[in-house]
């Protein structure tokens, strides 16, 4: 019976000595898996994936329509204030009396309402740029709620704005301002790679 040594052709080895490990053929494959699969990738899955580049634009028409509301609200601030609102209500239909007397409750509560209103708003929009650019998904729903309720109602503002003559011209101009740059945020934030991008688990 023969004592020769099985012999291994990818293990050579000086003679009396164990097999010698070959590097690179690891039975698993090092380079990638033995059934087509790809690498391991340890980033693969950690939700570190660049912002597109419509986030940028998205992070801009949110300051823009932030500075038209801000605008749109002094201009309206304004308007009241320097309108007399008495004729106003009279053209609505009002009798003189009551229109006197609406005018004088609505003078100091409408102008106290609307700072209040301003300073909400620029609050939320202050909120939802600053997570936006940490890509909290509920930032760009909360802002998509926003853009919504904003143009809607500068839209019905639009009815009653002719009542402050040339200063409501303004109004008018300034609000389809606003509301052309809620749809563009509206269209930027719905678009595939920036709501997939948010929608992405992150830990970040």
């Amino acid at each position: 019976m023969s004592t020769q040594p099985p012999q291994y052709p990818d293990h050579a080895s000086p003679a009396g000595g164990p097999p010698r490990y070959t590097p690179g053929t690891d039975q698993y494959g090092a380079a990638g898996g033995r059934y087509g699969t790809g690498a391991y990738d340890p980033n693969q899955y950690t939700g570190t994936a660049a912002a597109p580049a419509e986030l940028k634009k998205l992070l801009t028409l949110t300051l823009v329509s932030a500075g038209l509301y801000l605008l749109s609200g002094a201009v309206a601030i304004f308007a009241t204030a320097s309108t007399d609102m008495t004729d106003v209500y009279r053209q609505m239909g009002m009798p003189s009396d009551q229109a006197a007397l609406m005018a004088e409750q609505a003078g100091g509560v409408a102008t106290a309402t609307s700072v209040i209103t301003l300073v909400i708003a620029m609050a939320l929009y202050a909120l939802v740029y600053v997570f936006l650019k940490k890509g909290r998904n509920w930032a760009r729903i909360l802002g998509i709620v926003l853009a919504i309720l904003g143009a809607v109602g500068t839209l019905f503002g639009f009815i009653g704005a002719l009542a402050y003559g040339g200063t409501g011209i303004v109004m008018i101009v300034v609000g389809a301002l606003f509301v052309v740059a809620n749809i563009l945020w509206l269209v930027t934030a719905f678009k595939a790679p920036v709501a997939r991008w948010f929608g992405q688990y992150r830990t970040a």
